[in-house]
């Protein structure tokens, strides 16, 4: 995704608060914020703290907000999906450092976010995010992508410390993916 301009010049700044406030949701999956609510918010942000934050911009807000929501969206309807389904451009939305699209086309990978369950090596069950990467070829349908992201996340986990491991442990539950053309 080539952002816009005015998006380009915040997202070093303000893509982590956009990106919470574009994909926050209630227990019944509602988003809780609207672009008002986070342009409003990112306003005061820059009138009080200042410094890098002073480089509000409502329209590169709007873009950004534009662009996580997209991602949110994706993540709800792969995770609404059954595992029979084929994945569809409705649960893959391109990511904002992504690539220009020649590249992907000619080299297609995805990035598939993941909020992650698993027992850590002091017995701890802890929740977590991963990135999973996926070249060339996406899996034939939801299920399929769920059982190849456990099977590369429980090689993460219970890779030799050596081998570069970040973390050890079991798998417990993937509770979330999101899909991102990268």
């Amino acid at each position: 995704m080539n952002l816009p301009p005015r998006a380009a010049a915040l997202y070093s700044v303000w893509w982590s608060f956009v990106s919470y406030a574009a994909s926050a949701v209630d227990a019944a999956g509602k988003f809780l914020y609207t672009l008002t609510d986070a342009s409003s918010a990112a306003s005061d942000i820059a009138k009080t703290i200042g410094g890098a934050y002073a480089a509000y911009n409502p329209i590169g807000i709007s873009q950004l907000f534009s662009a996580a929501r997209t991602i949110a969206r994706a993540g709800a309807n792969l995770g609404a999906a059954d595992a029979e389904a084929q994945i569809d451009d409705t649960m893959v939305a391109p990511a904002p450092w992504a690539r220009p699209l020649a590249d992907q086309l000619a080299m297609p990978a995805w990035q598939a976010r993941t909020q992650v369950q698993y027992i850590n090596e002091a017995g701890v069950q802890v929740t977590e995010y991963f990135t999973v990467g996926i070249e060339q070829t996406l899996p034939s349908s939801v299920g399929d992508l769920q059982s190849q992201i456990e099977g590369s996340l429980d090689t993460m986990l219970t890779a030799a410390p050596n081998e570069g491991t970040p973390r050890r442990g079991q798998l417990v539950a993937v509770n979330s993916i999101t899909l991102l053309s990268v």
